[in-house]
């Protein structure tokens, strides 16, 4: 394999609705004018710090978990005693992120530009306590693997390619001698009208998406395309990138998508990073006692989050994680070669009946469809509608529901019973998306989204031999 050159910014095409991560930016900007200046600083600390500690634990420098990182991050009691006890390693790896994230955020505060010599620093310092790199060499037809002095600050020296070990397939980044070139093309791109023009998470994603597609040092190259992302998350809405280390295998999902020709996953999965982010500021900040208030207790945040615009800015994230986590299924699924089947989120109107009297549809796009379509046309579609609980306090908050049902015979269904069955509804409640989206609901989705897509494919082959 050889190298593949990354994109020109005006042909990296993301067809990415930025309105709900704007919708909580816009959140976090009335949340931080009601706030005194040193809970914003004290905010954006915590929120810097969890980017820093989580940074080098994804590339495997470290192992954490988030009761460790939480404790570093908000500088809970002994947490320097928690940092002690992983190590002089550990303590000089999180230093010295901390000190990088520090370096990007003063460049974004300072309007310092995008240069080569500027990412050479950022590299240099996140990576200052690192003294060696392991490197494979080979020697004939035999590779062994040693450890290097790391070059801090300098692009790469050979060949850093790594080569699957289950598949043995080689994935080539830039070669050294085209690295410069590669890296001053980058730059030129960061400096483009188009780039400066599009919305701060499609910059991120593409300036870290492009970096990662060179690779130019010979190590430190995820954690300085985090850091080197979180210089336009910064700008605006104003947090950095964070990516916990259990967040890794979506992570890397989102860069294998966009590896091949999917930008918009990575895109997504920024954009909802972005707004943990965003929350974890925002509840952060409505902590923090200002002039005549005092501090937000749990009940009254439980409170904020049942108004009926939260629990809708809630519904509207859960539309494009459904959309997403269909696609992402449909894309992985083994469909026949006639067949594909087309996700998209609508404006829906009217909704089942035997679900409305407890429920009503999110305003806006709150219809999901999902069209089979073949080389003879297309199918009926199935629609899903996004619903939210009619009265504050009712339990699950929001529904993805549908009133498509199939005939599938037992074997298909994977019943007992052969008969009508409806397609999977997916309860959900506010605290599974917001403040952050949640593990055991990350798990739900993705099954619920297996399950769909399934079904879809089991509802056209059962069309296609009934002749209906």
């Amino acid at each position: 394999m050889t190298y593949v050159p990354f994109p020109a910014f005006a042909d990296w095409r993301v067809d990415f609705d930025p309105s709900v991560v704007d919708a909580y930016a816009e959140r976090l900007r009335r949340a931080r004018e009601a706030s005194t200046p040193q809970a914003r600083e004290r905010a954006l600390e915590i929120a810097t710090r969890y980017a820093a500690v989580d940074t080098g634990a994804i590339e495997g420098l470290y192992d954490t978990d988030r009761g460790f990182t939480r404790t570093i991050a908000t500088q809970s009691e002994f947490w320097l005693r928690a940092l002690e006890m992983r190590g002089e390693q550990v303590k000089r790896s999180i230093q010295d992120a901390l000190e990088a994230y520090e370096f990007v955020l003063d460049a974004v505060t300072q309007n310092r530009p995008i240069t080569q010599a500027w990412i050479r620093e950022l590299h240099a310092t996140i990576t200052r306590h690192q003294a060696t790199v392991p490197v494979a060499i080979a020697l004939g037809e035999q590779v062994h693997e040693e450890n290097r002095p790391l070059p801090h600050g300098e692009y790469k020296r050979w060949p850093n390619n790594p080569t699957n070990r289950y598949t043995g397939r080689t994935f080539c980044y830039a070669a050294p001698e085209d690295t410069p070139a590669e890296m001053a093309r980058l730059v030129d791109e960061l400096r483009s009208t188009a780039f400066q023009e599009t919305h701060p998470v499609i910059q991120a994603a593409y300036a870290h998406y492009a970096f990662v597609r060179i690779h130019p040092f010979t190590d430190g190259n995820g954690r300085v395309a985090r850091a080197l992302a979180s210089v336009y998350l910064y700008r605006n809405p104003g947090v950095p990138l964070v990516v916990f280390a259990d967040q890794r295998d979506r992570y890397l999902d989102a860069l294998e998508a966009a590896d091949a020709g999917v930008p918009v996953a990575l895109v997504r999965f920024l954009a909802e990073r972005a707004i943990d982010t965003i929350r974890m500021v925002e509840l952060s900040l409505t902590s923090s006692p200002s002039p005549g208030t005092t501090a937000m207790n749990d009940e009254a945040r439980e409170r904020e989050q049942a108004q009926p615009h939260a629990v809708r800015l809630v519904g509207a994230r859960l539309a494009r994680l459904c959309v997403a986590a269909l696609e992402s299924e449909a894309l992985s699924y083994d469909l026949p070669p006639h067949m594909g089947l087309q996700i998209a989120l609508g404006r829906g109107s009217g909704v089942p009946g035997a679900i409305y009297q407890d429920f009503e549809p999110l305003a806006g796009e709150n219809l999901i469809t999902i069209v089979t379509r073949t080389l003879g046309g297309a199918f009926p579609s199935v629609r899903f509608w996004i619903l939210l609980a009619a009265r504050p306090g009712v339990f699950p908050e929001l529904v993805v529901y549908s009133d498509s049902s199939v005939h599938l015979d037992a074997e298909d269904a994977g019943q007992d019973m052969p008969g009508e069955q409806t397609y999977p509804r997916l309860d959900v409640f506010a605290r599974d998306l917001d403040p952050e989206v949640t593990a055991t609901f990350q798990l739900a989705l993705e099954a619920w989204a297996k399950t769909t897509v399934a079904w879809c494919v089991n509802d056209h082959s059962t069309t296609m031999r009934d002749g209906r």
